[in-house]
């Protein structure tokens, strides 16, 4: 009776150790933002084809810069880097625009996460782990605190002079 006992919790611990590893351990894809109007009228296959993006599994090497994030069930997507916050945030109104229509559509979609962070955050370069902080409700800050904007440049200067 016992080995039946002990053979069932290896049984069920080698079932939950393999649905739960491959979640802790996935990778995020990061795409270009320039994708982002694409996502309204491609199908995911021609999405995924057009735009293959690159896998990134640990957030703390991340491109420094703000970046659109669309997560859902077994979905990661980082849109980015951009440069100015408030490009993101267009972008991040034209997904969420794009999301609502489809929830709209499939009221089954669920628990999905959608916000503008600055990235890499203090708490990825910590833990080198992406946590699910989906009631953050914060659209400019990531997880937690929202991150400082970058030192402003001579650059940013001229972008901003000739509205750029």
């Amino acid at each position: 009776m016992k080995s039946k006992m002990t053979d069932f919790r290896k049984i069920l611990l080698s079932l939950l150790l393999t649905g739960i590893l491959p979640l802790t351990a996935s990778a995020v894809r990061v795409i270009e933002a320039g994708a982002i109007p694409f996502t309204a009228f491609l199908s995911k296959a021609d999405f995924d084809q057009r735009y293959p993006g690159k896998e990134v599994s640990d957030l703390s090497k991340l491109e420094p810069g703000w970046y659109v994030i669309y997560e859902h069930e077994s979905l990661s997507y980082y849109f980015g880097p951009v440069l100015l916050e408030s490009t993101g945030q267009d972008y991040l109104d034209q997904l969420t625009e794009t999301v609502e229509a489809a929830v709209d559509q499939r009221p089954s979609i669920r628990d999905y996460r959608l916000e503008l962070s600055y990235e890499p955050s203090q708490s990825s370069r910590s833990s080198g782990s992406s946590g699910t902080d989906s009631g953050s409700g914060n659209p400019s800050g990531g997880y937690g605190s929202p991150q400082p904007a970058p030192k402003p440049s001579i650059w940013d200067f001229f972008r901003r002079l000739f509205g750029f």
